[in-house]
């Protein structure tokens, strides 16, 4: 069943506007500079004995560095996912229009010319 709304009395019918809807685009590159910076961060560390521990008699000297430290690098390639959106906002300016000359005569418009252009051409 359509929807049908019939005006009162009282109102009456205000016809609609006829619009011409355009559309203009723009071809544009978008950049946006991204910068990657790489970072580690040390877990919780686990040790985990290796083999049985070896005791000898006495006092020894250890061997290595007193209060040294033992260094090795750990490498791990990585693919890093930048998500960017590109976006534009529009604003429109002011209207204007620039009127051509007012005839009296009807003129039809043919492919860009009018029918009274065409019987000067």
């Amino acid at each position: 069943m359509d929807n049908i709304i019939q005006p009162n009395a009282q109102e009456e019918l205000i016809p609609c506007e006829k619009t011409c809807p355009a559309s203009a685009f723009q071809l544009a590159t978008v950049c946006v500079p991204v910068t990657v910076v790489p970072y580690a961060k040390a877990g919780i560390p686990t040790t985990t004995c290796y083999g049985e521990p070896y005791v000898s008699p006495g006092k020894k000297e250890c061997c290595g560095r007193p209060n040294g430290t033992c260094s090795f690098t750990l490498s791990q390639k990585i693919l890093v996912e930048v998500p960017v959106v590109f976006g534009a906002k529009a604003a429109v300016g002011n209207t204007s229009v620039d009127c051509d000359c007012v005839s009296a005569k009807d003129l039809i418009i043919k492919d860009n010319y009018t029918e009274e252009e065409s019987e000067l051409a």
